[in-house]
C-alpha cells in the first residue's frame, strides 16, 4: 500500500484475524491518531497526588499536546496548553513545582494558573480591540477524575468518563484499595524510549503468550540468583494451563490476571529486592501478626490493566504511552506509593517497581524495534493476530468482558476494533478558555 493510501482504507487495515503494517508505519495515520485518539478517546493526564497542593503543577502531555496540569487557588483542576498565545513558544519549562503564574520567556506575556493572561508588557500599539481576556491559555475543555487518575478529552461529544471506563473501573478499584487508606500516590518515574510506533506497547501489553520468550533470560538469572519460585516461573509451562486469562473490557481496555496461575501468596513470590530482608523484619517486628497482611501490599498485584490509550497499570506501578512519532515512542514507568502503609512497604513497592521494568523492559523494547524494523518491509503487508479465533474457550459476561486463554490474542482484536471505530469517526475537537471547563467525579 502507497504511503499515505492508508486513510482511504481504514476498514480494509483491521480486519478479523490480521492488521495491516500501514497501521504502525504510516505518518497520515499516526496524524490521525493523534486527534482522533489522542484528542476524541479519554486520555489518562495524571494523578491527583501529583498536585496535591493549590498552586501544585506538573508537565504533562496529550498525545503531542504538551501541558501544564494545575491546581488554581481554590483547588481547582485545569489542563493547560503549555503554548503562548502570542507566539507559540512553550512557556513552562519545569516538569513540576508550585506556581501562581507563568511566563513565557520569550516576550513576557504572563497567565495565571487558571490559565488567565494576566500581563503583557508595553501594551502600547496592539489595536484597540486588543483584549486579555481572549488571549489566555487554551485548555483541554473536558476533565474527569477517578480514584485519583485524571483524564482529559477534547471531544465534548464523548461518554462520560464512568462509561468511558466501564468494566475497567472495577479493576482500578482492586488496584488502589490494595493501599490500607484506599488512596495512593504517584511518585517519580523512569522513561526509556524506543524506536518503534507506541501500538506495539498496546499490543504487548495484552499478550500473554511473550512471557516465555521474550523474558527467557529474566527468568534464568532469576533461579540462578535466587532458585525456587519466583513470578514469571508459571511461563515454564504453558500459561494457558495455569487458569491465566486475558480480557476484552471493551473502549480498547484489556486486562492479563495472572494471580490464577501463583500458588503462594504475593510476598511469598516477589523475586528478592535490595533491602527486602531488612526492611521485611522492620515491619515484622513493628506490626506483629498483622506483617503478613501489611508486607502483601508492596509486591506487584500479577495484574496488567490497559486503559485505552496510553495508560498501563502493571504489578504495583502505572506505566504510561507517549507517542513521539509514528516510529517513536517514549515509556514512563510511575512509582506508586500506598498511602497509610509503612514506609518501608512502600520502599519496598520503590524497589519492586525498579526491579521487573530495569530488567524486562529493555526486553520488550528491543523486541518492538525489532517488530518496528520488520515493518518497514513494504512488500509484506500483514500482521497476523488470529490465534483464538474459531475456539470455544471465550467466555463472554454479562457485562461485555471477553475472557479467553491467556496466549490468545482476543484482547489486543477488541482495542484495534475500538482503535478503528474512533479512526473512523467524524470527531470533532475543541478547547476552552479560563472558566469553560468541567470537569466530572466518576468515582
Amino acid at each position: 500500500m502507497p504511503q499515505g493510501a492508508a486513510m482511504n482504507a481504514l476498514d480494509a487495515l483491521v480486519q478479523p484475524d490480521r492488521v495491516h503494517r500501514s497501521i504502525y508505519t504510516d505518518a497520515d495515520v499516526f496524524n490521525a491518531e493523534m486527534s482522533k485518539v489522542f484528542g476524541g478517546a479519554w486520555v489518562y493526564l495524571a494523578h491527583e497526588s501529583q498536585v496535591p497542593d493549590p498552586n501544585d503543577f506538573l508537565a504533562s502531555r496529550m498525545g503531542l499536546r504538551p501541558l501544564i496540569i494545575t491546581r488554581d487557588s481554590d483547588g481547582g483542576l485545569h489542563a493547560l496548553f503549555n503554548r503562548c498565545a502570542h507566539r507559540a513558544s512553550i512557556v513552562c519549562q519545569a516538569e513540576c513545582g508550585s506556581a501562581r503564574r507563568f511566563q513565557c520567556s520569550y516576550h513576557g506575556w504572563t497567565y495565571s494558573n487558571r490559565g488567565d493572561l494576566v500581563n503583557v508588557p508595553y501594551p502600547e500599539g496592539y489595536p484597540a480591540d486588543f483584549h486579555k481576556a481572549g488571549h489566555g491559555l487554551a485548555q483541554v475543555p473536558r476533565l474527569g477524575t477517578y480514584r485519583g487518575l485524571i483524564f482529559g478529552t477534547l471531544n465534548l461529544d464523548a461518554p462520560s468518563l464512568a462509561e468511558w471506563l466501564g468494566p475497567a473501573g472495577p479493576l482500578i478499584d482492586g488496584f488502589v484499595d490494595r493501599s490500607p487508606s484506599g488512596r495512593i500516590a504517584v511518585r517519580n518515574c523512569q522513561r526509556m524510549i524506543y524506536r518503534g510506533n507506541w501500538k506495539l506497547a498496546w499490543d504487548n501489553a495484552g499478550d500473554g503468550l511473550h512471557p516465555t520468550f521474550a523474558h527467557r533470560s529474566f527468568v534464568i538469572l532469576n533461579e540462578r540468583q535466587h532458585g525456587g519460585a519466583r513470578s514469571l516461573s508459571q511461563f515454564k509451562a504453558s500459561p494457558d494451563d495455569t487458569g491465566m486469562y486475558g480480557a476484552d473490557l471493551g473502549n480498547g481496555h484489556m486486562f492479563v490476571d495472572q494471580r490464577p496461575g501463583l500458588h503462594q501468596s504475593f510476598w511469598e513470590t516477589q523475586r528478592p529486592v535490595p533491602g527486602r530482608e531488612w526492611y521485611a523484619a522492620q515491619i515484622e517486628q513493628a506490626c506483629g501478626d498483622d506483617a503478613a497482611d501489611v508486607l502483601e501490599v508492596a509486591p506487584g498485584s500479577m495484574i496488567n490493566l490497559s486503559i485505552f490509550p496510553n495508560l498501563l497499570i502493571k504489578g504495583n506501578h502505572f506505566e504510561t504511552v507517549d507517542p513521539v512519532s509514528v516510529a517513536e515512542t517514549r515509556l514512563h514507568t510511575w512509582m506508586v506509593a500506598a498511602e497509610g502503609a509503612p514506609d518501608e512497604v512502600n520502599v519496598l513497592r520503590m524497589r519492586i517497581a525498579e526491579d521487573f521494568p530495569s530488567l524486562g523492559n529493555p526486553d520488550d523494547l528491543e523486541l518492538f524495534e525489532r517488530c518496528q524494523e520488520g515493518l518497514a518491509i513494504a512488500e509484506v503487508e500483514w500482521v497476523d493476530m488470529s490465534k483464538g479465533l474459531g475456539h470455544d474457550a471465550e467466555e463472554v459476561s454479562a457485562d461485555g468482558v471477553v475472557r479467553a486463554p491467556v496466549t490468545y490474542e482476543g484482547p489486543m482484536r477488541g482495542y484495534l476494533r475500538a482503535w478503528l471505530e474512533l479512526m473512523s469517526s467524524d470527531v470533532k475537537l475543541t478547547t476552552a478558555a479560563a472558566g469553560e471547563v468541567t470537569c466530572e467525579v466518576a468515582a
